[in-house]
């Protein structure tokens, strides 16, 4: 197979968008269902890229990775991989309205963006190659695609700062990147103001019912998708549906993930299992305050815990 497209430099705009606990909910489907919500998922993703003028580059496990400004650049392609990703955030509230009437999972993405200069063409061989970008930004939007929570949208500096007047940004939020010497600015992306005013479904975590408790938990980090071999104990004060508060003796970072264990002696009647990512972390005495953001729904352990929930609330 020739190369078609020859190497060559310019500016370009990184989309990725990522679900959110996929890989702990394979676990509690059948493999036939996995596959039509990610078959779902992909269209829903490619036909958005498609209609905003982006190109799918790739699908990797569970995310897609967009491009927006090769192989042809236009001057409003930044405008048009925001748009793109509100939409995407958008057009998952319809599919998880039609997975719910199915009685099915729903789904939750994270995504990230970052603009700069990147290298565009065919790499690879005469046996193999395919057309995609390289460099910084390639790289730096797969990280920040890491800290996104459910629903979210993170923009680098460069793509923040690039947006100027034409977005409205919430949070801000400096966090050490891996493969990163400096910290590095996250912006959550609240509204894209062109061509028109669309906005960044919110996706509320707290307007649940929430119960007092007190019992421990075991918690491992993870990074990469590994889970970390070292195990610590942390008391928990209340949860919910969908997150929880938790005195933990070690301070973990902001969007940084852990696997969260509850076994049958803490309070519940069957081993417990389930991912979350750190929203803030205080100190607290000689402890740290850590509210919690469940990453994995629909699987077996979220829904232990929100048939817990409901048992302590009414007795259910």
């Amino acid at each position: 197979m020739r190369k078609s497209h020859p190497v060559v430099g310019t500016q370009a705009t990184i989309l990725i968008a990522d679900l959110r606990g996929f890989s702990a909910l394979m676990d509690s489907v059948p493999p036939t269902l996995m596959v039509d919500l990610l078959d779902r998922f992909f269209g829903l993703m490619a036909r958005i890229v498609d209609r905003h003028g982006g190109l799918v580059d790739k699908f990797m496990g569970d995310a897609v990775m967009a491009v927006f400004g090769v192989p042809t650049r236009r001057p409003d392609d930044l405008v048009r991989a925001l748009n793109c990703a509100v939409e995407m955030q958008l057009g998952m509230i319809d599919l998880n309205r039609q997975s719910e009437a199915r009685g099915e999972p729903r789904l939750y993405a994270g995504i990230a963006l970052s603009t700069g200069d990147v290298m565009a063409g065919c790499f690879g061989s005469d046996v193999y190659n395919e057309y995609t970008v390289i460099g910084n930004p390639v790289n730096l939007a797969s990280r920040i695609e890491g800290y996104a929570l459910r629903g979210q949208i993170l923009l680098s500096e460069a793509a923040f700062r690039a947006a100027g007047n034409a977005i409205q940004v919430g949070s801000v939020n400096e966090v050490q990147v891996k493969g990163r010497s400096k910290p590095v600015m996250l912006y959550e992306l609240k509204a894209v103001k062109e061509p028109r005013l669309l906005r960044v479904p919110t996706i509320e975590i707290r307007k649940t019912p929430r119960i007092l408790v007190d019992f421990p938990a075991v918690f491992q980090r993870v990074e990469d998708k590994r889970i970390l071999p070292e195990r610590f104990v942390g008391q928990i004060h209340d949860m919910g549906y969908f997150g929880l508060c938790v005195d933990l003796p070690v301070a973990l970072p902001p969007y940084s993930e852990v696997l969260m264990s509850l076994a049958p002696e803490f309070g519940l009647d069957a081993q417990v299992e389930v991912y979350a990512r750190v929203l803030r972390s205080q100190s607290n005495r000689d402890q740290f305050r850590t509210n919690l953001q469940f990453t994995t729904i629909d699987t077996p352990g979220h829904r232990r815990i929100k048939q817990y929930v409901d048992h302590i609330l009414w007795g259910s």
